[in-house]
């Protein structure tokens, strides 16, 4: 059932706009009060005009003019004990006025903004007060008096109370919701760029370090070995142009996320290690593999655990060729129905230790590892990144299988 507009309220309305909201309701509730009572006071002064009893006609007269007065009461901006001066002044037209107590919809108007604005104790001790004044007028002076017409119009504002409790009860439930749902989509929003971040990261990270790599080695060779040296330029080349693709694919989804042609290049795969560590092998890295080579191309593994699991070696590898210069690597990779383990170790390298990440590295500020850390965890595993005894580093990664999204990612 859709909710009526007077509940269709935003959780970041500003303070300006409610203000103005808050006074049009008030300037509606005091016209529309005044305006039902207007055919009372022309009884009351048509009455008078008689002179049979000029003085109850002139207390009538009085009474109806309080109750146009308690409409005018409407307009203040108090919360609570508003409710309370406009019963008091409505109260004589309620008991004395001619015709129907139309001054009870100003006590209506007041009683329900009380309980929708959270004062319900203002609203309700009103209304025990005018039932004790009707009850005890009727047990002094009779069935007769005007305090039957207040007991009466006391129930009938019980129920208005009531509505208006429920009312408030369902706005606050929707203004929940909405809270909710708004921060469940800056969460989803505040997830997905930190998972833009580490694809970036990683891609250039990794492209970038192969190309410094190579680029050494082609200024080395350059004079002595012009072939190798070309050699090391066309692979500067091939890392530069995936590079270039994967960065092209990650923004074109940024920009345009639901773009019929946006670029849709599925996430690295298990399949693609064994090219990645050819890749860096190629570099001058040595690095040894266990259950690496001959990985199936169909493994029953979800993409999203097939492209962290590439991600964390790539980005293992990256930070031995830059904090571990001319140490060898090895990568131990353990493939199961339940989940896939890994393990990238490296021995001492030439740089001094404390710029190893996870020791404090300059250049990345430990991101690289942070990062793999984020991806285990978004995917309910485990990452350590611990030095080794011998001044090398180990980094132990444990990615669950069937607690992940099964075809998860995007798949061309």
């Amino acid at each position: 059932m859709p909710y009526p507009p007077w509940m269709r309220t935003s959780p970041e309305l500003t303070p300006e706009r409610s203000a103005r909201r808050s006074l049009r309701a008030r300037w509606f509730a005091a016209a529309s009060s005044a305006f039902v009572q207007l055919p009372g006071l022309a009884f009351a002064l048509a009455g008078a005009a008689h002179l049979h009893h000029v003085s109850a006609d002139a207390l009538t007269v009085a009474a109806v003019i309080a109750g146009i007065g308690a409409a005018a009461l409407l307009l203040l901006p108090w919360r609570g004990p508003r409710v309370i001066v406009v019963a008091l002044a409505a109260l004589p037209a309620i008991a004395f006025a001619p015709g129907p107590p139309l001054a009870a919809l100003a006590v209506a108007f007041a009683v329900g903004g009380a309980v929708l604005r959270g004062a319900s104790a203002w609203a309700w001790s009103t209304l025990i007060g005018m039932g004790v004044l009707g009850a005890t007028t009727i047990a002094v002076s009779g069935a007769g008096s005007g305090g039957i017409r207040v007991l009466i119009v006391t129930i009938i504002l019980c129920l208005v109370a009531g509505v208006a409790t429920g009312a408030g009860a369902r706005r606050e439930r929707f203004r929940a919701a909405a809270r909710e749902e708004s921060s469940r989509r800056r969460s989803a929003a505040e997830e997905e760029r930190l998972r833009i971040a580490r694809e970036l990261h990683d891609v250039l990270a990794h492209s970038l370090s192969q190309i410094s790599v190579q680029a050494g080695v082609g200024l080395h060779l350059f004079d002595e070995e012009p072939e190798r040296a070309k050699e090391s330029l066309r692979s500067i080349r091939e890392t530069s142009t995936t590079a270039l693709d994967e960065v092209r694919s990650v923004l074109g989804i940024l920009r345009e996320p639901d773009a019929p042609d946006a670029p849709r290049a599925p996430g690295p795969t298990l399949a693609a290690i064994p090219a990645l560590i050819a890749d860096v092998r190629a570099a001058g890295l040595v690095v040894a593999t266990d259950g690496i080579d001959g990985m199936p191309h169909d493994a029953d593994i979800p993409l999203a655990v097939q492209s962290a699991a590439y991600r964390i070696v790539q980005e293992s590898l990256t930070n031995v060729r830059r904090h571990a210069a001319g140490s060898e690597a090895a990568v131990r990779l353990d493939v199961s129905t339940d989940a896939v383990a890994l393990v990238v170790e490296n021995g001492p390298g030439e740089q001094v230790a404390d710029s190893h990440p996870g020791r404090g590295a300059a250049s990345d500020g430990g991101r690289g590892v942070l990062g793999m850390r984020e991806r285990a965890a978004a995917l309910g595993g485990t990452l350590t990144a611990l030095p080794r005894a011998d001044g090398g580093f180990v980094v132990t990664a444990r990615l669950p299988v069937r607690g992940s999204v099964r075809g998860g990612g995007r798949r061309t």
